[in-house]
């Protein structure tokens, strides 16, 4: 999903942090051409153009442990021979996945055109999303079926522009008390207040926030999250891919009591793949409006949960009054811009080559082996320095998915989170 810059992030100037520069050792001299430029006329050019770009962008070189160099000596005499050769479909594809096997970044897709046969192909290395796309939507039936649920609404869009979102109350532990629900299938919330958008898209937000501003939310205001009556909170992010990373800030800031600090974040300063800027602190401040009184909070995320989904299940699993019941997720968690105006040009990081070829069917130049890297911009890591990419959040309690119990009715998942809110254990 499409990912901006970090909100909060102040830079950390109270330390001088010394760059240990690698660079390849395929030349003794690097060829600085952009990559977002480079036009390929064979195979080998276009493996060339790739190699190089990574070799320069990648985000992840100081952890990731895949020899970048062994695989060019391997893989570099492999495409001179499909130019000499000739090469179907599959022995291309099945090549270039094992160029880019076992890079940490689980966001890396890599987008390739071959003008012989007029085809863009997709390569994605990271683990494929279980499919669970219907059982979400059993999940809402079964949410509906909740005993004592009120005001239930639910805005479901057909469009793919704005996003499909659920609120309701649900009976506390307290008699008259309340645990308010919202669930969201993306972050991209900030379409929703379009002038395009239907009035009733922005139906669960209002009821779970308040009126807010008439752009986007700024806080709680009138909404029930901020009511006496709501004593403790459900945010559901099961299934959700993730999306613009700006909109964390607003969406979980309004929740808080203090300015809140999660973890770091930086990015490639560079072409050698240590060139790093230091470390920039993220924090969250609360906006104007904000809960003023510290409510149990459970977030509900699974292995489906990607990205901006990620980064708000860690953020409220490690707030005090926070809770993450479900299961492991994905673990994609760098954030990345697609614009390559921005990457490259700007921070010698994150996704290269042909945008017309991610946007669109054919590249700028069909008659050339174009190509597109989307890859992440920026490293995340926790206060600890720990990096959550390819590991994911774990949970506090653990509840796996179980698709037989779903089919039959059950959530297990939302039943434990109403069993702890009500309980507190």
């Amino acid at each position: 999903m499409t990912h901006r810059n970090f909100s909060s992030a102040r830079l950390i100037t109270c330390s001088i942090i010394t760059l240990i520069l690698f660079s390849s050792c395929r030349k003794e001299k690097l060829d600085i051409q952009s990559p977002n430029n480079r036009r390929c006329s064979t195979y080998l050019e276009q493996f060339e153009a790739i190699w190089e770009g990574l070799d320069h962008t990648y985000v992840m070189w100081d952890t990731d442990t895949v020899d970048w160099d062994a695989r060019y000596e391997k893989y570099r005499p492999i495409f001179a021979s499909f130019d000499a050769n000739g090469v179907d479909s599959a022995t291309y594809v099945n090549t270039w996945k094992g160029v880019i096997n076992g890079l940490l970044d689980h966001h890396m897709t890599l987008f390739l055109w071959n003008p012989s046969e007029g085809h863009k192909y997709l390569i994605k290395m990271a683990p494929h999303l279980p499919s669970r796309v219907t059982k979400y939507a059993t999940q809402v039936e079964i949410l509906k079926r909740q005993s004592g649920i009120s005001n239930f609404i639910e805005y479901s869009d057909t469009t793919g522009k704005y996003v499909s979102s659920v609120f309701c109350l649900l009976p506390g532990k307290s008699t008259g008390k309340h645990i308010a629900y919202l669930r969201l299938s993306e972050f991209n919330m900030s379409t929703l207040f379009d002038k395009s958008a239907p009035a009733d898209a922005r139906a669960p937000f209002r009821a779970f926030y308040g009126d807010g501003d008439t752009a986007w939310f700024t806080g709680v205001t009138n909404g029930a999250v901020g009511k006496s009556d709501v004593e403790s909170i459900i945010i559901d992010l099961r299934g959700n891919p993730g999306g613009s990373v700006s909109e964390i800030s607003p969406f979980i800031g309004s929740l808080l009591q203090n300015m809140f600090h999660w973890g770091y974040t930086r990015y490639k300063q560079g072409l050698n793949r240590m060139d790093y800027t230091v470390w920039e602190p993220l924090e969250f401040e609360c906006p104007r409006s904000h809960l003023k009184e510290a409510k149990p909070i459970v977030v509900l995320s699974d292995a489906n949960s990607v990205s901006c989904a990620e980064l708000s299940t860690y953020i409220l699993k490690t707030i005090p009054n926070g809770t993450f019941i479900g299961e492991s997720t994905y673990g994609g968690t760098c954030a990345l811009s697609p614009n390559t105006d921005v990457t490259f040009n700007l921070f010698y990081t994150g996704c290269f080559g042909d945008q017309q070829l991610y946007e669109k069917n054919k590249p700028t130049h069909p008659e050339d082996f174009s190509y597109f890297m989307y890859s992440g911009t920026y490293q995340v890591v926790t206060t600890e320095y720990k990096s959550l990419e390819g590991v994911g959040v774990t949970p506090d309690i653990e509840v796996p998915y179980n698709d037989s119990e779903l089919s039959a009715g059950v959530d297990s998942q939302l039943n434990r989170a109403l069993q702890y809110l009500r309980t507190g254990k």
